[in-house]
């Protein structure tokens, strides 16, 4: 669980250096500032300035990805390793992490992964501390590459080579490019701290408890700068179960016992169209993290087989209601024209289902049955 500092007082987000000095190494443990307008920490009952209080941001992890996370940080230790294969792997996954960041934030998938304010919180905050973060590694690097294209190790070139002069003076302009970008993002991470600063504030107008404290609210009494017992979050809902529980929760909705009225299959089309935009997310800008490798395009595939053939025995049925003899009432022309336009639709759902069946097995190198086209 991600721990975050908060002032005692007014309960707003602080760091431990200044908006200026956010791209150093300095730190200071008795010293912090609000996010908001850069100004130190209030002032406690004793009248000094007060330290910090550390709670619980966030939601608990997803159980299944839980033994996920142990091993990513086991992986990626403070201790190291460093080299670079290990720092491949890091920027990788990180990579991996922010294509599917940016698929979660879209207009449909955001109705799922940010449901409610708190959520949106607990987001804004990580990027918050990600533009900080970028913002050192930025200065870092600009730092490392301007001192180490001196060691002739380092760029393979001696002091007397004709090419020296050269790199210096291109290390010189990346460390003024990085820098750049180092107080970027520190802007960046200046405003997103005032943007979570204003999400949190939502998140207490809209989640308060019916004693009137936010359930983010940190008690004025706790002044340790790093508390042993921190703010604990509650066991996580029905609604914030794993996609599994969901998937299995939306089965028994809609199982074979399930009743059946407009409602419900106004429902049932809301959460297929979702599921959809999820799928066709899947197949394209999330597809390197959720289509690894050709056996999960072949498991993906014989899946759609299935849901595409259901679609036009569905289609079928329904155009077999609006036959032309309907006795509803309707306008007979345009049940001959509906009639004809679903039996259309689901022919050329078959032929989609047979083109899908035929890539599953191409996705794995397999020919076709010998009994099929």
């Amino acid at each position: 669980m991600i721990r975050i500092p908060i002032c005692p007082v007014c309960a707003e987000p602080v760091a431990d250096q200044p908006a200026q000095g956010w791209t150093s190494a300095y730190r200071s443990r008795n010293w912090w500032w609000h996010l908001t307008d850069n100004t130190p920490i209030c002032h406690g009952t004793d009248g000094r300035r007060s330290q910090a209080v550390f709670v619980e941001d966030g939601f608990p992890a997803d159980s299944q990805a839980s033994v996920w996370l142990e091993a990513t940080s086991e992986l990626f230790t403070i201790g190291g390793p460093y080299d670079p294969a290990r720092l491949g792997s890091a920027v990788t996954a990180a990579e991996y992490l922010y294509r599917w960041l940016h698929t979660a934030t879209g207009p449909f998938s955001a109705l799922m992964a940010l449901p409610a304010p708190s959520a949106v919180a607990f987001l804004v905050g990580h990027l918050h501390r990600t533009n900080r973060l970028l913002a050192r590694i930025h200065a870092q690097v600009g730092s490392y590459i301007l001192g180490q294209v001196r060691e002739p190790q380092f760029t393979g070139l001696t002091d007397d080579s004709d090419l020296h002069g050269e790199v210096i003076d291109t290390a010189d302009d990346i460390h003024a490019w990085l820098q750049d970008a180092a107080d970027a993002c520190a802007q960046a991470a200046r405003t997103a701290g005032v943007a979570w600063s204003g999400t949190r504030k939502l998140t207490a107008l809209t989640t308060a408890t019916p004693g009137g404290q936010a359930d983010h609210d940190v008690p004025a009494t706790d002044t340790d700068h790093e508390p042993t017992t921190a703010h604990v979050a509650p066991e996580p809902s029905d609604t914030e179960a794993s996609p599994a529980h969901l998937a299995a929760l939306i089965g028994a909705a809609f199982g074979d016992e399930a009743s059946f009225g407009p409602e419900l299959t106004r429902t049932a089309t809301r959460i297929l169209g979702t599921l959809t935009i999820y799928l066709s997310n899947c197949l394209g800008p999330a597809r390197p993290a959720a289509i690894a490798t050709p056996q999960d395009l072949a498991d993906l595939t014989t899946s759609l087989t299935h849901l595409t053939h259901s679609f036009h025995t569905s289609l079928r049925q329904a155009a077999e209601h609006a036959a032309p003899h309907d006795t509803t009432g309707g306008d007979t022309t345009h049940l001959a024209a509906l009639h004809a336009a679903l039996t259309q639709a689901s022919d050329a759902l078959r032929h989609a289902a047979q083109n899908l069946g035929k890539a599953s097995y191409h996705a794995v190198g397999l020919d076709l049955p010998q009994d099929q086209p």
